[in-house]
């Protein structure tokens, strides 16, 4: 497996080419995303056949003016293909006239008709397409590693999977469209005018080379400033979601200025580089109009001459306009094609990234569903580095035997964090092995393994969902007796049935409406309700007060009874409730035994005693007169350290 510095690197690190629209992207989007294209071929097949219509009705929507100059005004002659029309309804003018006018009505109604058909049913794919692919990528993040998620920020995942998303139908279906669209209207266009005289029609294609140069020339600039103005609203979204996330420590820091004066940079670069590219843009659109106007007033000016002297009649001229519009349109569209496709280019490129990330932890190919648990764990000589030749973790072996109790401990960056994350499979370890039960923990498929361990976090994590969503999370099955039977385990159902709707009650974001002790108890009840033979402990009742962290350990003694436990332990006064512990010194395995043991064999283990014994003491018997200041300090240390030699009774 990569390590997380490959994983940063391959996540917008290297540089990226913005000189130019790069078509090996476009190409990549083709074949990653094609397959989304089979889903809704039927709509595709009528939105181009309407497409296709919206040509012919282009084609023939300027004859009946044509007709009208030539035939009824001038009292020309018809010619041999329109003879029908006073087979039909007569030679008389004013007739022909109301005909050939109700004739171009119905021709514009019948081409907006098919257009509309035509743009609402590409609408409705893209539509449909994003929403495939948004649950789809979504799928891909929820199988990344650890290393994904601990080395991209929230907020600029978000405008991906937002913002940049959005853009994708531009390639997959604007793109396609587009050739489309232009080939057919440039060929068909182009063979008529050409039918109808070589000359003016030379005439029209002379200033086509100039566009195409100036877009050629022109289009990088907008590409640029795109790049610069799609990465600076992703550095606002996602300075944004850290602002909210740690509103608490702005306030409580009294950073709310500094905040706001950082934003207030980040949003300046983002108006000027979106000033940039609206300008550039809108740059590019007039100069392409000036260069279609000069190509019309050529058209005009020899076809006028030629229209005077008989070689065509004003209604060939009438027609050749207005088929020269249609024929300068797409080029006249170009700029704004190219600003679309330089924009959906760069979120391509940003939403590429996620779908190339290859940090997946994936089941062995021979991989097996775990049996049921004893609950025996072993480490054989693991190493594992999040860098390469950077060790965190240093042929480790230890063995803890079923229903045991082990306590982590270790100063922080010891490695006990890592040593969890590798029992969970998070990553796996470059030398060594994890085994439960005697068995390599990659043999069993992941869904097998980590649905027998139980993880409680220091902080509890809870979703916006309803008390009793809450807790079912932790077992896809639960019923409602089972959901308030872990309630009652853990100290929790007392304080949920006073709550508005009882477990029916929403939990706001955060779990704002609800205490530090509430939320660990409602945390430990969807953690009893697992029930898994194996439990995890980031020591879930740090920093709350005596009363509710009574409370607390009585429910940790109904998650953990009879079960395989690992706590990672903060404080010493934890280690009581352990069996054993496990002494981490810079990732390598410095003790593991009792505590009494451990005092007598281990240097590391005995230093960290003494220090946070000493410190203690210390605290404890500083004069009750001290001062506030005092107080305040005593109170952190205190909550720091949280220790006292009577702790160790049990030993």
């Amino acid at each position: 497996m990569q390590g997380r510095a490959q994983f940063k690197r391959k996540l917008g690190k290297q540089p990226i080419d913005v000189d130019r629209i790069d078509y090996r992207i476009l190409l990549r989007v083709y074949k990653v995303f094609g397959n989304h294209y089979k889903n809704h071929w039927r709509q595709l097949l009528v939105a181009y056949f309407g497409l296709l219509l919206t040509v012919g009705f282009a084609l023939l929507t300027p004859w009946p003016l044509k007709l009208i100059m030539d035939y009824v005004i001038l009292k020309n002659p018809l010619p041999p293909q329109a003879a029908f029309l006073t087979n039909w309804f007569g030679a008389e003018p004013s007739t022909l006239l109301a005909v050939l006018a109700l004739a171009f009505i119905g021709l514009n109604v019948a081409d907006s008709f098919v257009s509309y058909f035509h743009k609402v049913g590409m609408m409705m794919v893209s539509a449909k397409m994003i929403r495939e692919i948004r649950e789809r990528i979504f799928g891909h993040m929820q199988r990344l590693s650890l290393a994904f998620h601990e080395s991209f920020r929230s907020g600029d995942l978000v405008y991906r999977m937002i913002s940049d998303l959005r853009e994708l139908p531009t390639i997959l279906l604007g793109v396609p469209q587009n050739v489309v669209y232009r080939l057919v209207t440039i060929g068909s266009h182009v063979g008529l005018m050409w039918t109808m005289n070589w000359r003016l029609a030379l005439m029209a294609f002379s200033v086509i080379p100039i566009m195409y140069y100036y877009n050629r020339r022109f289009g990088t600039k907008v590409h640029k400033a795109t790049k610069k103005k799609r990465n600076t609203e992703s550095n606002i979204a996602s300075m944004i979601t850290e602002s909210v996330t740690a509103m608490a420590l702005v306030q409580a820091y009294g950073r709310e200025d500094s905040q706001q004066a950082r934003f207030a940079t980040e949003n300046r670069q983002s108006l000027e580089s979106t000033l940039t590219a609206t300008r550039l843009s809108k740059v590019f659109s007039r100069v392409t109009d000036t260069l279609v106007a000069i190509g019309t007033c050529l058209v005009v000016y020899y076809g006028g001459s030629l229209a005077l002297s008989g070689a065509i009649t004003p209604g060939t001229l009438v027609l050749f306009v207005a088929y020269l519009k249609k024929l300068y349109s797409p080029l006249d569209k170009f700029a704004g094609m190219l600003l679309d496709l330089a924009r959906s280019q760069v979120a391509a490129e940003r939403i590429l990234e996620l779908i190339d990330c290859e940090f997946v932890m994936e089941d062995a190919p021979n991989a097996v569903p775990a049996p049921a648990f004893t609950g025996r764990i072993e480490f054989r000589r693991v190493s594992f580095a999040y860098k390469k030749d950077i060790d965190v973790i240093k042929q480790v072996s230890f063995a803890i035997a079923p229903g045991e109790t082990v306590a982590l401990v270790g100063h922080s960056g010891a490695g006990k964090s890592t040593l969890v994350s590798l029992l969970l499979r998070f990553y796996d370890p470059q030398q060594g092995q994890v085994l439960i039960d005697g068995a390599d923990i990659r043999e069993f498929t992941l869904k097998s393994l980590r649905g027998q361990l139980t993880v409680l976090l220091q902080e509890a994590k809870l979703f916006n969902k309803t008390v009793r969503q809450n807790i079912a999370f932790g077992k896809i099955d639960a019923t409602d007796d089972e959901v308030v039977n872990a309630a009652k385990l853990a100290q929790a159902h007392e304080f949920i049935e006073q709550m508005p709707q009882g477990y029916d009650t929403m939990i706001l974001q955060g779990g704002e409406n609800l205490s530090g002790g509430q939320k660990q108890r409602l945390n430990i009840a969807r953690a009893i309700i697992r029930n898994t033979p194996i439990v995890i402990l980031d020591e879930p009742a740090t920093a709350l007060d005596a009363k509710t962290e009574a409370k607390m350990h009585a429910a940790l003694d109904e998650l953990t009874a009879g079960k395989t436990t690992i706590i990672i332990a903060h404080k010493f006064s934890t280690l009581a409730r352990a069996n054993k512990i496990l002494v981490l010194e810079e990732g390598r395995l410095a003790g593991f035994g009792t505590h009494e043991q451990l005092m007598k064999t281990c240097a590391p283990y005995r230093e960290l005693y003494e220090l946070q014994c000493g410190r203690a003491r210390e605290l404890a018997l500083a004069p009750a007169t001290a001062g506030a200041e005092g107080k305040k300090e005593k109170r952190m240390d205190l909550g720091e350290v949280e220790f006292a030699p009577e702790t160790f009774r049990e030993f």
